[in-house]
């Protein structure tokens, strides 16, 4: 791992647990295991590592292909396919997930920088996504994606222990994630007969 990875690695750490106020350049600085000149040179200062921290999210959201996912059968099994990739996608990046979490909690929107750099391309990718299930997009679609989103998110930055009272067996995990197909099929495809 380079010391740009480590420094950003340490950095989602950091703000996800604490927060942009409460994470000083000392205490990135320690966690990255560099002195403060060394993250001011590859990040210019706590703003530019924020922003980079972020940025790695979105690049890696966007840099999935859809022919990669090899979404295959009904409308029905290529929603639950997506559905799967994007919630293990969400676990395995749950500390970016949870910066972005927190932001929103914090300020009540995005960070601007976000808005104005990913929205649009972030949007792009959900459409191909969607038409690549096969459903029908009508009015009621992007409350229903937004509804998914939160659910994901809220699962994806949860701790296993939180959630072993809720859930059946010894992997919460996976109970979430066939509860989130289930929830997902009923509500994108509330007429569709089970397979």
């Amino acid at each position: 791992m380079t010391t740009r990875e480590r420094i950003l690695s340490a950095a989602l750490t950091c703000f996800s647990e604490k927060g942009y106020a409460a994470t000083t350049t000392r205490v990135l600085a320690k966690a990255a295991d560099v002195n403060v000149a060394t993250l001011a040179y590859h990040f210019g200062g706590k703003e530019g590592l924020y922003r980079a921290a972020v940025d790695s999210l979105y690049e890696r959201l966007l840099d999935v292909s859809i022919n990669d996912l090899g979404l295959s059968g009904t409308p029905a099994q290529r929603t639950e396919q997506l559905l799967r990739f994007v919630f293990r996608l969400a676990c395995a990046n749950h500390e970016a997930v949870r910066l972005l979490l927190r932001h929103v909690l914090d300020h009540g929107l995005l960070p601007s920088a976000v808005r104005e750099r990913w929205t649009v391309g972030l949007l792009e990718r959900v459409q191909e996504l969607w038409q690549a299930t096969g459903l029908e997009w009508d009015a009621g679609s992007s409350l229903k994606l937004l509804t998914l989103n939160h659910l994901v998110v809220r699962y994806a930055i949860s701790d296993p222990q939180d959630l072993l009272d809720f859930v059946p067996g010894d992997d919460p995990f996976q109970a979430i994630e066939d509860h989130l197909v289930e929830f997902a099929l009923q509500l994108l495809l509330p007429n569709a007969k089970p397979e």
